[in-house]
């Protein structure tokens, strides 16, 4: 139950934009000739470009916690 819980918040949010990013998509495929078509494009698009920020945050937060680490070991 503890790792369910572990993977549950460090990638809940990511899957909740997943899901909503893949609805408006296919919003979006069945829109065939409304002008809205492309705002959820894109909408769907910036879903996605935000799961991939949220990675990059990530990242780079432990790029600087790690660091912070070193330096503290290293005093």
């Amino acid at each position: 139950m503890n790792r369910f819980l572990q993977l549950f918040l460090n990638y809940g949010l990511v899957a909740a934009i997943l899901v909503w990013a893949a609805t408006v998509a296919m919003m979006a495929y069945h829109l065939k000739e409304s002008p809205w078509r492309w705002a959820f494009v894109l909408m769907s698009l910036a879903g996605l470009g935000t799961i991939g920020v949220i990675f990059w945050i990530r990242k780079y937060v432990q790029r600087v916690c790690k660091a912070q680490q070193e330096v503290g070991k290293a005093q």
